[in-house]
């Protein structure tokens, strides 16, 4: 069995006779012998895996607040109403066994568009790991007249943490490099002018798993919405919103579209990669089924953060005294609208991606929600 341990405080608070209320919950929630399933084990037992086995805490505590005002602003037949909700989760795994970290931690596979998915003590579920992206080689060889660029380094050569070209034994410079093998002697590929620059975080002139650093996590620092209620007689305006605070989205449909890999369709960004040597670009060049310039890093991961307009809806009921001759108790017709608009930085179709699990917060692409519009008539007789 797994075991959950919860505690939870509340506050119900009410000023000005109600008209302002509210209610704020805290909590912590301990799992403990947490189900982990499909657990490979030795092929010397005669089974390849176990249905389920408990190993693992994690923690779980967070915050939730709404707020609710009724008539807050009220003028003559002109009243405001609103409500705010918000809420933080946070998630830390506290203890596992080192055998299921490296069962669930992948090893770095070397692929383009790959990101490692990894599970580490202290750390919650859906940390992004790659590398970082620094722009585009401006040269293939290194010159010491050339000028710094404006993407950064101007070729693709080593260099130690003060910036310096690194030399070797024989006078010449250290080529950049991915995936160097200490025991063959031999690297994967050398970069060229035009291709990506990643970040050589231990000066060493070799781009690998050792350079794969924290890029952050798909988890929001807080999410929620608000809504306001306009009144003006008969007349209401109803407004809904959503938004979503401090989460990471690797959009994996631009690193599709811009990676100029296959003869599939690419976006018009690739239009301003870079062509000839000197080329100041930020997209690097094309490579049909070579290279390594679209590797899994912070120049794919984007802020999710949004404000989206959910809902708007306009009515108006009319004087029961007016109906009264027709013999109609109650008229009222109304107008909404869902999903009018979104404010967001983020580049993809939605920000609104799903987020959970031990993996990261990806966008394949995914359908945005749809525009729609009602209009509505009720009659009571």
């Amino acid at each position: 069995w797994e075991d959950q341990e919860t505690w939870n405080i509340g506050f119900d608070l009410g000023f000005l006779n109600n008209k302002l209320t509210a209610d704020i919950n805290l909590y912590t929630n301990n799992k403990t012998n947490l189900l982990m399933y499909n657990r490979a084990i030795p092929s010397s037992s005669g089974f390849a895996n176990l249905s389920v086995q408990n190993n693992g805490r994690m923690r779980n505590n967070g915050w939730e607040v709404n707020l609710n005002a009724r008539e807050i602003v009220k003028a003559g037949k002109f009243s405001i109403s609103g409500n705010l909700s918000f809420a933080n989760n946070k998630n830390e795994i506290m203890e596992m066994d080192e055998t299921i970290l490296e069962s669930l931690n992948g090893e770095f596979n070397k692929n383009n568009g790959s990101y490692l998915t990894r599970v580490q003590l202290h750390n919650p579920f859906g940390s992004i790991y790659g590398f970082r992206y620094k722009g585009v080689y401006q040269y293939s060889k290194y010159s010491p007249e050339e000028v710094p660029g404006v993407s950064g380094p101007n070729a693709p050569v080593a260099r130690d943490a003060e910036g310096n070209v690194v030399i070797d034994k024989y006078g010449l410079t250290v080529p950049m490099v991915f995936g160097y093998d200490n025991n063959t002697n031999s690297a994967i590929y050398e970069f060229k002018g035009g291709d990506a620059i990643y970040e050589d975080i231990n000066h060493d002139g070799n781009i690998n798993e050792l350079d794969i650093v924290y890029l952050g996590s798909s988890l929001p620092k807080f999410h929620g919405g608000f809504g306001v209620k306009f009144n003006y007689g008969r007349w209401q305006l109803n407004t809904q919103f959503a938004f979503r605070v401090g989460n990471k989205i690797v959009n994996a449909a631009r690193m599709n579209a811009e990676s100029m890999y296959t003869n599939k369709n690419q976006s018009t960004a690739v239009n301003w990669r870079w062509r000839v040597e000197g080329d100041v670009a930020q997209i690097p060049r094309a490579l049909y089924k070579s290279g390594y310039n679209w590797l899994g890093s912070d120049r794919f991961v984007e802020k999710g953060d949004f404000l989206r307009m959910n809902y708007a809806q306009l009515s108006y009921s009319f004087d029961p005294k007016m109906l009264k001759p027709l013999g109609i108790s109650s008229l009222s017709f109304y107008l909404s609208a869902n999903q009018l608009f979104t404010l967001t930085s983020y580049s993809g179709a939605s920000p609104e991606v799903g987020y959970g699990g031990y993996g990261v917060t990806t966008d394949n692409a995914q359908t945005p929600p749809a525009k729609s519009y009602t209009l509505g008539l009720t009659v009571q007789f």
